[in-house]
């Protein structure tokens, strides 16, 4: 039987999940970004804010906005300025 909303004999359509953009590579993703704000390693921040920001994208109930802004707010006060010449 044919997918809802497909032709009869069509092959379903593909996930559009890049491959390693599993469940476990965001788990990994996350423990590094812990790591990385549980050592204070105020150069990375950056980094953590754009994985909180495209989590945020890619499921965006996960977090309440509220702790999502707080979050952010506080990595972005901790971050060093950019220096720009």
């Amino acid at each position: 039987m044919a997918a809802r909303g497909t032709a009869p004999g069509a092959e379903p359509a593909a996930t559009a999940t890049p491959p390693g953009a599993g469940p476990a590579a965001l788990r990994l993703a996350a423990a590094a970004c812990w790591h990385v704000v549980r050592g204070r390693c105020v150069e990375h921040f950056p980094r953590v804010l754009q994985f909180l920001r495209s989590l945020r994208a890619a499921a965006p109930g996960l977090v309440r906005y509220r702790h999502h802004e707080r979050l952010c707010m506080g990595l972005n006060a901790k971050s060093p300025p950019l220096l720009t010449q």
